[in-house]
């Protein structure tokens, strides 16, 4: 024992007892027994087993009575090991301390000369029985490993050692309980070997840290490849010799079809799992995504799953980017490989979707069974890749990225952004004076400066393009606005108006005052009756935003309000 106030005190109380039961059966108390036939093949004798394990626990007020007994009690109320002593027992466990330690007691004795056919006190007998009940109420905490069954393994090779000191071994090779080498729910023939994962536990941790890594273990087995894989419902500690703490793992079941492994796939699976413990845990939505992915592949099939694939893939993928492309697309640019191509994957994914909302609707589609199996493949290597870091930790950008590369290389024309260049009614763009603006001839107007004008008040200047230009593409910004080599980016402007495209009108605004009438006063603006608007001949405005820079963020600034206090009267 390792509590060593317990310890002595049960000795004490062991010797004292010895010694009363003694004197009870010397004074003519009988020992029950039982008959059992002879082991012995010839023999036609019968054999008497004396109950004496029942006698004691009929006589437990006589073991109260002794002097020692009240202090055993309070060691083993102390220790803490009575709940678990009764339980491993199957013996009902009281809910006061008190009871629970004085059952403990009398359930201990009683074994102690279980089979015995006097009270005499055997040292070797009373130290394996206190081994027996140190083993029966340590810890699982206390254990050195935390063993667990893994559901539907197969693999040729009798043992896989794995990173964090997790390891596959099968049953047969180490000492295990019997619980842990059945084939009942475990997805194998009786006949086919069971697989046990083993965890080493570290004093400072326990057996929840343990099994955390166990739990992990299937969750990078499920990342490497497709199939049938989990834990079983129960982990074993071994506490001490032919004893085991059983705890329970909270696995849900696994999907039934099994999950293989060649010589190669564990050693692709080592590796892999390596790589991983060797990066830090992602914070982002990607550990979400790997969960609810998880959870997809706990269901009986990928087509039970598929909501939760879908789920981890938008996890990852909608958002803001580059150029907000929708999921289809930013999903195929990630999933696309040799034998499917970027266009083909896209619909696969769209068919994909409109699977999902075919089962919300109760309908079917034909072969959904392999549409499902595929999204789950699809997702499960982006998952991969983004685990390993191989597509860095914005997968939204990353998706826009590659679309944009991929687009601009191929001349693709999905990727290109359209700009709305409908001016409004009201519409009058007025640019600053820029020594870069094209030159363009006057009409009508005298004395007007050809010139790039100041933009006054003495001339009203209107812009105009007299044809609707096609959409902007993405293209480099014009030359006076290029940033500096190393700066160089993709930037979204609009074609540059031609010459001919653009005409320049200017009226004076002392044309407003009609000359007919010399007694008029000047009114500015001049009533909208006494304009000349058919001199004021409007064009379609061009479009002139080719002159400014594109800014590298959205400025937004907001009204600014005042409140105005009157002073007091007083």
């Amino acid at each position: 024992m390792r509590d060593f106030l317990l310890t002595e005190a049960l000795r004490r109380l062991a010797t004292e007892a010895a010694t009363r039961f003694s004197t009870l059966v010397a004074s003519g108390d009988q020992i029950p027994f039982d008959v059992a036939a002879d082991d012995g093949e010839e023999s036609a004798f019968y054999s008497y087993v004396p109950l004496t394990g029942r006698y004691v626990a009929e006589r437990a007020d006589e073991l109260r009575s002794l002097p020692s007994f009240a202090p055993a009690r309070e060691a083993a109320v102390e220790a803490g090991v009575a709940a678990s002593y009764l339980e491993s027992r199957g013996e009902p466990v009281p809910a006061d301390p008190g009871e629970r330690a004085e059952s403990m007691l009398t359930t201990f004795f009683s074994s102690l000369w279980e089979g015995s056919t006097g009270f005499s006190l055997d040292r070797e007998r009373l130290d394996d029985a206190l081994s027996t009940l140190d083993a029966e109420a340590r810890d699982a905490d206390d254990a050195d490993v935390l063993i667990v069954p893994i559901v539907g393994l197969r693999m040729s090779m009798p043992r896989l050692q794995l990173p964090h000191g997790v390891r596959i071994v099968r049953a047969d090779s180490i000492e295990a309980p019997v619980d842990a080498m059945r084939s009942e729910g475990m997805g194998r023939a009786a006949w086919e070997p069971q697989y046990l994962a083993v965890a080493e536990q570290h004093p400072d941790e326990g057996a929840e840290a343990a099994l955390r890594q166990l739990h992990e273990l299937i969750s990078v087995m499920r990342l490497f490849k497709g199939g049938g894989v989990g834990l079983g419902p129960h982990a074993f500690a071994p506490t001490g010799a032919e004893c085991w703490r059983r705890i329970a793992t909270g696995a849900p079941a696994t999907r039934p079809g099994g999950y293989r492994l060649s010589e190669a796939e564990a050693e692709e699976l080592t590796e892999f799992a390596s790589t991983l413990e060797s990066r830090p845990d992602p914070d982002n939505a990607l550990t979400w995504a790997v969960g609810r992915f998880e959870m997809g592949c706990e269901r009986e099939s990928a087509l039970d799953g598929l909501s939760d694939h879908l789920l981890a893939l938008r996890a990852v993928l909608e958002g803001h980017g580059p150029v907000g492309a929708s999921l289809p697309m930013r999903a195929a640019a990630l999933i696309s490989d040799d034998s499917l191509d970027r266009v083909e994957a896209r619909e696969k994914v769209e068919e994909t979707l409109e699977l999902e909302r075919s089962f919300m609707n109760g309908r079917s589609l034909e072969g959904a069974t392999e549409l499902a199996s595929w999204a789950e493949e699809g997702v499960r290597r982006l998952l991969r890749q983004a685990a390993l870091g191989e597509l860095g930790g914005d997968l939204s950008a990353t998706a826009d990225e590659t679309l944009i590369a991929t687009g601009l290389e191929g001349g693709d024309a999905e990727i290109t952004v359209s700009v709305d260049d409908t001016p409004g009614p009201e519409e009058e763009i007025v640019p600053e004076q820029s020594p870069h603006m094209p030159a363009a001839e006057g009409e009508g107007m005298g004395g007007f400066d050809p010139t790039p004008p100041s933009f006054g008040r003495d001339h009203d200047l209107i812009l105009s393009r007299t044809d609707e230009g096609p959409d902007a593409h993405l293209q480099p910004a014009p030359e006076p606005f290029e940033q500096e080599e190393d700066m160089q980016e993709t930037r979204i402007m609009e074609p540059i108006p031609a010459a001919d495209e653009i005409r320049i009108i200017a009226t004076p605004w002392l044309d407003e005052v009609s000359e007919g009438n010399p007694g008029d006063s000047l009114e500015w603006p001049a009533p909208e009756t006494e304009r000349d608007l058919q001199h004021r001949e409007r064009i379609d405005t061009p479009r002139v935003r080719h002159l400014f820079p594109v800014p590298d963020a959205d400025w937004e600034v907001s009204h600014l309000e005042y409140e105005h206090y009157g002073r007091d009267a007083s």
